[in-house]
């Protein structure tokens, strides 16, 4: 789903490869290394946190980066006492550069991790190797390799529960909170657009959208386009670049709705 612009100038990063059990990896503008958070309450469920800290100005980008960008690329098949790991995404920042809109974190972020390891009392040998990029007038991709050893030694679980209060809530339906209220595609100039009616706090009117659809989709940046008579705001989704126009209809999207009080992510199937 990511596009590198053409306008965007391209540096390869020079990779930095640490010695055995690293837990940080320097880049030229960005530090990227895995935390301990320690075990949550189930006691067997272990908590780490990939946390990238950019220089300033410098941003790095969420799971759909929007017009231009890397979205980060977590491998961990290199760990040991591993059995599954679940990346969460806290709410994505939203700017324009320029030249088109860019999804993702400024200054730093945490990504939350849930570690299930094959034998729940035993240490956890997290090793990662990330391919991610940073921007600010040019983008950089760059590739981490770090690891670190998850034994609840020196947990840091408050600086990643910061990060995972900012996760977007699963919801199934709508909250008095938010969430998408509908969605429809309706023929504008005898193309498709999505038209999603989202609900936010009341004082969030610079609350925004994104959409997220089948791999083969490219789906850019929701546009507001105003409220409805309850005060909901209506975005609009053009889908006239998808290829199988067919298709639309039955297909299953996500629509994530950030906001500062409260973000949710919801899942709409088209009709």
């Amino acid at each position: 789903m990511s596009r590198i612009s053409s306008l965007c100038v391209v540096v390869v990063a020079a990779m930095l490869l640490p010695g055995p059990g690293a837990a940080e990896e320097w880049q030229d503008k960005a530090k990227v290394r895995l935390i301990d958070g320690g075990m949550l309450a189930d006691g067997v469920t272990r908590l780490a946190g990939l946390e990238i800290l950019l220089d300033p100005d410098w941003k790095t980008y969420w799971r759909n980066p929007g017009d231009s960008g890397i979205p980060p690329k977590m491998d961990f098949s290199g760990s040991d006492n591993v059995a599954a790991v679940t990346a969460e995404w806290p709410a994505p920042q939203l700017s324009f550069d320029g030249y088109g809109w860019v999804i993702g974190y400024t200054e730093a972020v945490i990504f939350p991790l849930l570690i299930e390891p094959d034998e729940p009392g035993a240490p956890s040998n997290l090793n990662l190797k990330l391919d991610y990029a940073v921007c600010k007038d040019i983008c950089i991709p760059a590739q981490a390799e770090v690891a670190v050893v998850l034994d609840g030694a020196k947990p840091r679980t408050a600086e990643i529960d910061f990060f995972r209060r900012r996760v977007p809530a699963p919801i199934e339906t709508p909250t008095e909170t938010g969430g998408v209220v509908s969605g429809a595609v309706v023929r504008q100039d005898d193309k498709p657009v999505l038209q999603l009616v989202v609900r936010f706090p009341s004082d969030a009117e610079d609350g925004f959208a994104l959409v997220e659809g089948p791999e083969d989709w490219y789906l850019p940046v929701p546009e507001r386009a105003g409220t409805d008579a309850a005060g909901n705001a209506v975005f609009e989704v053009p889908l006239e670049s998808v290829a199988d126009q067919a298709g639309i209809a039955g297909t299953t999207i996500r629509v994530t709705g950030v906001s500062p009080d409260f973000s949710f992510e919801q899942a709409l199937t088209l009709d």
